[in-house]
């Protein structure tokens, strides 16, 4: 049992924060009511980087709602207000990038650690800050 607990706290710290939903969650009648605020994010269909969001008071209803393929933990208020999200599946079904020099700073999920403030790095573009899985949100311009 407690190999079991341990293992489960590597696999969670391991979690990247933007968190697709599943097509459960996509089709559920009811959720609880317990309060674990998300910020649940829509998505253009023909673009990844196109977004609206709103806060949710959980997983199962920001995914029940229509449209909204996946959140990020905490309020929407926690993240910048100009924050774009990096859709959990770029990294697996983007083969590269192209070479458009378009600054952007990449804001790291909760895997890593710094010590004075959010941990962010420069990249030449959305696509290659997105397709860095540790990799959460990013802002326009340099860090």
């Amino acid at each position: 049992m407690k190999t079991l607990l341990i293992t489960l706290a590597i696999i969670s710290l391991c979690v990247a924060e933007n968190i697709k939903c599943t097509e459960q969650q996509k089709k559920a009648e009811a959720c609880t009511y317990e309060y674990e605020p998300v910020c649940g994010v829509q998505v253009d269909q023909d673009n990844f980087y196109i977004q609206s969001k709103a806060t949710y008071g959980n997983k199962c209803s920001a995914c029940a709602t229509e449209g909204v393929e996946f959140y990020a933990v905490g309020k929407c208020e926690g993240y910048p207000e100009n924050a774009v999200f990096c859709h959990p599946d770029i990294s697996s079904q983007q083969q590269g990038c192209t070479r458009e020099y378009q600054p952007v700073c990449g804001y790291f999920d909760e895997s890593i650690k710094c010590r004075k403030a959010a941990c962010g790095s420069n990249y030449s573009n959305k696509c290659s800050a997105c397709i860095n899985k540790e990799v959460n949100y990013y802002l326009n311009g340099f860090c």
